[in-house]
């Protein structure tokens, strides 16, 4: 199968695309998200635009309702449709239960859903389920990168192509100004209205050429329309995204080097001295996989403390990375609904848990909302 280029190279040139800088492809876009004043960044969520300040507590890197890698793998995606129902209700349910695991000044409470392009990310999907709780949902673009699976073909395509860097910059921008694509279809062949509001990109332990292109394509289009970055990491890689985002006129403040808490120095199981390094490029730490293995509650306490006394408190983000349901039999030719395989995660962790530790540590109050109420709002809106 070898689908189409997407509608929106036909209409922006190679050229235009190269002119982020100045602008010019946010204005041929529609520009960034305001508020009625034209004067007040917004947050994109799946249900329309949102003022910062009604976000509440956020989960800054969550997976929500599925996770499918199919298409990684060049074999059809899992059948949703028999089980919809039965996703929406119990994904529901748990986001209640992050929402009520919070304070009165900290709701309704977000979540960013970190599902990016062809692996799971369904937008009709999220809307639905984002009217179903009182939780706002934060959708992305992006492509997914890790040695753990391929790389999307789609993604691989546009990285050694001539041009492509500047096409997968352009398919971004689109799904950030206009709405993200439908994946019902051909790549890049129909587009839904609802929006993404962040760029997911991904790096495995070190980074790889394909990797690079889309690490250069988010800048372009962060770069663009203003709209955050968001990455995986793979015990390292964390600083070298940075850099090379930075490089290539990502602003600081719109980086989040995600999945910190083990190794991310490629060496040491709390490298605290690492994690300072990127939040004085001016960047965002990221520790969301709160709980998992090897990313114990009382270590990730550990090391968010000590970028708070290193004076980090402003560059600190916290989250799960967590799905209530993937597909274990990704690479089978034939697929059935009865496959899909529930989990049972707990978006209340890092709310309860979490800030208990961080408390036990000499935490206030005031910088654990800092952490995640401020930050999250600061730098979702735009």
């Amino acid at each position: 199968m070898t689908p189409p280029t997407p509608p929106l190279t036909d209409r922006l040139t190679r050229r235009d695309l190269l002119g982020a800088a100045a602008g010019t492809a946010a204005a041929l876009l529609g520009g960034p998200l305001l508020s009625d004043d034209g004067d007040t960044p917004l947050v994109s969520t799946v249900l329309g635009p949102v003022a910062p300040e009604k976000l509440g507590a956020t989960l800054m890197h969550e997976h929500a309702p599925i996770v499918d890698w199919s298409e990684l793998y060049e074999t059809q995606p899992a059948p949703v449709a028999p089980v919809r129902e039965e996703m929406l209700a119990r994904t529901a349910g748990l986001l209640d239960a992050f929402h009520d695991s919070l304070g009165d000044d900290e709701g309704p409470g977000a979540i960013v859903e970190t599902t990016p392009i062809r692996v799971g990310r369904y937008p009709k999907l999220l809307a639905d389920l984002a009217k179903r709780t009182r939780v706002h949902i934060i959708a992305s673009s992006g492509f997914w990168c890790e040695a753990l699976a391929p790389q999307h073909p789609w993604a691989v395509r546009l990285s050694v192509e001539e041009g492509g860097i500047e096409q997968m910059a352009g398919l971004f921008i689109r799904e950030i100004t206009q709405g993200m694509e439908d994946p019902s279809g051909e790549w890049g062949e129909t587009f839904t209205d609802i929006r993404a509001g962040i760029i997911k990109i991904g790096t495995s332990t070190y980074l790889r050429p394909s990797e690079r292109a889309c690490h250069i394509a988010a800048a372009i289009a962060s770069k663009t329309t203003g709209c955050p970055i968001t990455t995986h990491t793979t015990e390292g890689g964390g600083l070298e995204e940075a850099e090379l985002l930075l490089e290539h006129g990502a602003a600081p403040e719109r980086i989040i080097i995600g999945h910190q808490g083990h190794q991310d120095d490629r060496e040491n199981d709390e490298a605290n001295d690492y994690h300072k390094l990127i939040a004085r490029l001016g960047c965002y730490v990221q520790f969301d996989r709160v709980d998992h293995e090897d990313y114990g509650i009382e270590k990730q306490a550990r090391q968010v403390v000590s970028l708070i006394e290193a004076g980090f408190v402003k560059q600190v983000l916290l989250s799960h990375d967590h799905a209530p349901y993937y597909y274990p039999e990704f690479a089978a030719r034939e697929k059935t609904a009865e496959d899909w395989k529930a989990l049972d995660p707990d978006y209340t962790t890092v709310t309860t848990e979490l800030t208990a530790a961080l408390v036990e540590l000499g935490v206030s109050r005031s910088e654990i909302r800092t952490m995640l109420v401020e930050n999250p709002r600061r730098v979702l809106a735009f």
